[in-house]
């Protein structure tokens, strides 16, 4: 199955703002330009312990004004003809700073595509409305805000799978880890309640855009030492992926921080069991808090 992948484990367009024109041949050189290069961000892993950082959104425009002053010395001037005066040559004015319109204004993003090599895994994609000033890292496909890292950060994750292995206990997730996977809403929550130190909330019943399911809270110790769990991974749940290599024993979802707090929609997808994973730190924001629940919220299903 595909899913936007865990913290283990997927470009926003810009405009540039001004009035000055291209001429046509340099307009039509670098139009072919970005179309020969042109690329489609795809869904990728996070396979590192420390959550990647946000990719810097104003990449994206700076490719366009090396490319546009590429096209002007590719072509340079036009012939102004005989007995013009050379000191009469305009001065272009410089480039007004661009505008990250994709992050600076609430927008829409697919953050779960429901692709699948088996089309009986595929399920519709989920869209949601992400607030003013957050977006989707690119190397990810994670929802972050400023940051995806602690002590401050917040960001979702989502993940779509028939069958999860979810550890007894986090920490010695290695020798805990269930004969037989969960594959209902139901079997997924009562593993993830009962999981060692979790500190589970009571399950409450939620539906998204029709979907059923349920909605759980689990903490990470504030006391907890990575360096003395399994591989240094406090793990959550394994999964089978063969896309993504994951072979059903190492985590496919561990914490990142101590005392981070995980809120899970968990919904049914017509045999295929969704898990949204809101995950925040202690030092997170109450308003990037509140903005991970308003976003799941606002999910929809459906091309």
């Amino acid at each position: 199955m595909t899913a936007s992948r865990d913290p283990d484990r997927l470009i926003h367009e810009f405009l540039l703002e001004g009035e000055e024109q291209l001429q046509d041949r340099v307009y039509d050189a670098v139009r072919v330009e970005i179309e020969e290069k042109r690329q489609r961000a795809g869904f990728g892993l996070w396979r590192t312990p420390t959550m990647n950082k946000f990719l810097a959104i104003g990449l994206g425009t700076a490719a366009v004004i090396v490319a546009l002053l590429v096209g002007a010395q590719l072509f340079g001037s036009p012939n102004r003809g005989v007995g013009a005066d050379p000191t009469a040559a305009a001065t272009a004015e410089p480039t007004p700073e661009p505008t990250p319109t994709a992050s600076a204004q609430a927008n829409q993003q697919v953050i779960a595509d429901g692709q699948a090599d088996d089309p009986e895994d595929a399920y519709p994609p989920l869209t949601v409305t992400l607030p003013a000033g957050w977006g989707i890292d690119a190397a990810t496909g994670v929802v972050v805000s400023n940051t995806a890292d602690p002590p401050d950060g917040a960001f979702i994750i989502t993940f779509a799978e028939r069958e999860y292995w979810i550890y007894g206990d986090p920490c010695q997730w290695s020798t805990t880890r269930p004969d037989t996977p969960a594959t209902t809403v139901d079997e997924v929550v009562a593993a993830l309640t009962t999981q060692a130190s979790r500190d589970a909330s009571d399950p409450t019943d939620i539906t998204v855009d029709g979907y059923a399911g349920k909605t759980i809270t689990l903490r990470v110790p504030d006391d907890a030492v990575f360096d003395e769990c399994d591989d240094g991974n406090f793990g959550y749940w394994a999964t089978i992926d063969a896309e993504f290599g994951d072979d059903g024993v190492s985590p496919s979802r561990h914490a990142q921080a101590p005392g981070q707090t995980d809120t899970l929609y968990i919904l049914d997808m017509d045999g295929v069991t969704m898990i949204i994973d809101t995950s925040s730190y202690t030092g997170t924001s109450a308003e990037d808090v509140a903005a991970l629940e308003t976003i799941v919220e606002s999910g929809t299903f459906g091309d």
